[in-house]
């Protein structure tokens, strides 16, 4: 288990025609192609920032935890969560008045960003999973000690999952058995104590299939914690981390307007 908070984090500047983004890594790298996985924050603080519909190479988890606007054809503001499969198509995503700031959370790199429909020529097929849910942080917590868990999505196939789980002050809890693909914990509200270390909002913490169900502690106020469980390996393009590292490492295939610096 890796557990890096946001002050742990590295920030990038990123600037297109049509936003300007900063971007905070939490596992790997942006705009670079690499093994092992990937995970960063990226807040988009002026209105109407739009990064178009498009597609990547790799499964990958995004939630929305800062401001409001659009994900694809709907709105989209704290905490809203959207799982995508490789190779299919989602977006756009529009800030609204006050941006928006929204993590993306994948079991390996992307290569690229592939915009539609202009790039549709390198899908391998049909578009797959294209999945948006809410977890309601505006609910009351449980009791004191209490804790509660939601499912919010659950596909059984390859065991994708995402639970969101409340925790009273001072409550205990377990998580998720690790039966699907890399498991991400965002800490949306409250904070968490794990060995000692208090783990605050916008903390996010990483196991590989196989390892323990961690044990969570919540601070005085309690927690809100977003489980997020990437889809074992199948066949399907996309899915298997050791077959993605098989990939073309060459150029990173960047948004349009953007220059790397």
């Amino acid at each position: 288990m890796k557990v890096v908070t946001y002050d742990e984090t590295s920030r990038r500047d990123i600037q297109t025609k049509d936003y300007l983004s900063i971007v905070r890594t939490y596992y790997g790298s942006i705009l670079e192609t690499f093994e092992g996985p990937q995970a960063f924050l990226v807040d988009m603080p002026n209105e109407g920032s739009t990064i178009h519909p498009h597609f990547h190479d790799i499964d990958q988890f995004q939630v929305i935890v800062r401001g409001d606007g659009r994900l694809g054809p709907g709105p989209a503001s704290p905490v809203a969560f959207h799982y995508a499969d490789a190779f299919t198509p989602y977006g756009p995503i529009i800030g609204a008045k006050d941006g928006i700031s929204f993590y993306t959370i994948r079991a390996a790199c992307s290569t690229g960003y592939f915009p539609m429909p202009e790039a549709r020529h390198k899908m391998p097929g049909k578009p797959g999973r294209n999945v948006a849910g809410q977890f309601d942080i505006n609910r009351p917590l449980p009791a004191a000690g209490q804790h509660s868990r939601e499912r919010l999505l659950e596909d059984t196939k390859d065991n994708v999952l995402v639970v969101g789980l409340r925790m009273g002050p001072n409550a205990k809890a377990v998580g998720e058995p690790t039966t699907g693909g890399d498991q991400y914990y965002l800490v949306c509200t409250g904070t968490l104590s794990q060995d000692g270390k208090e783990l605050p909002p916008l903390t996010l913490i990483r196991l590989e299939h196989g390892e323990a169900t961690p044990n969570f502690t919540a601070g005085p106020k309690g927690a809100e914690v977003l489980i997020m469980q990437l889809p074992k390996a199948t066949e399907r393009i996309g899915s298997d981390p050791a077959k993605l590292a098989q990939r073309d490492f060459g150029t990173y295939e960047l948004p349009p307007g953007m220059v790397k610096n």
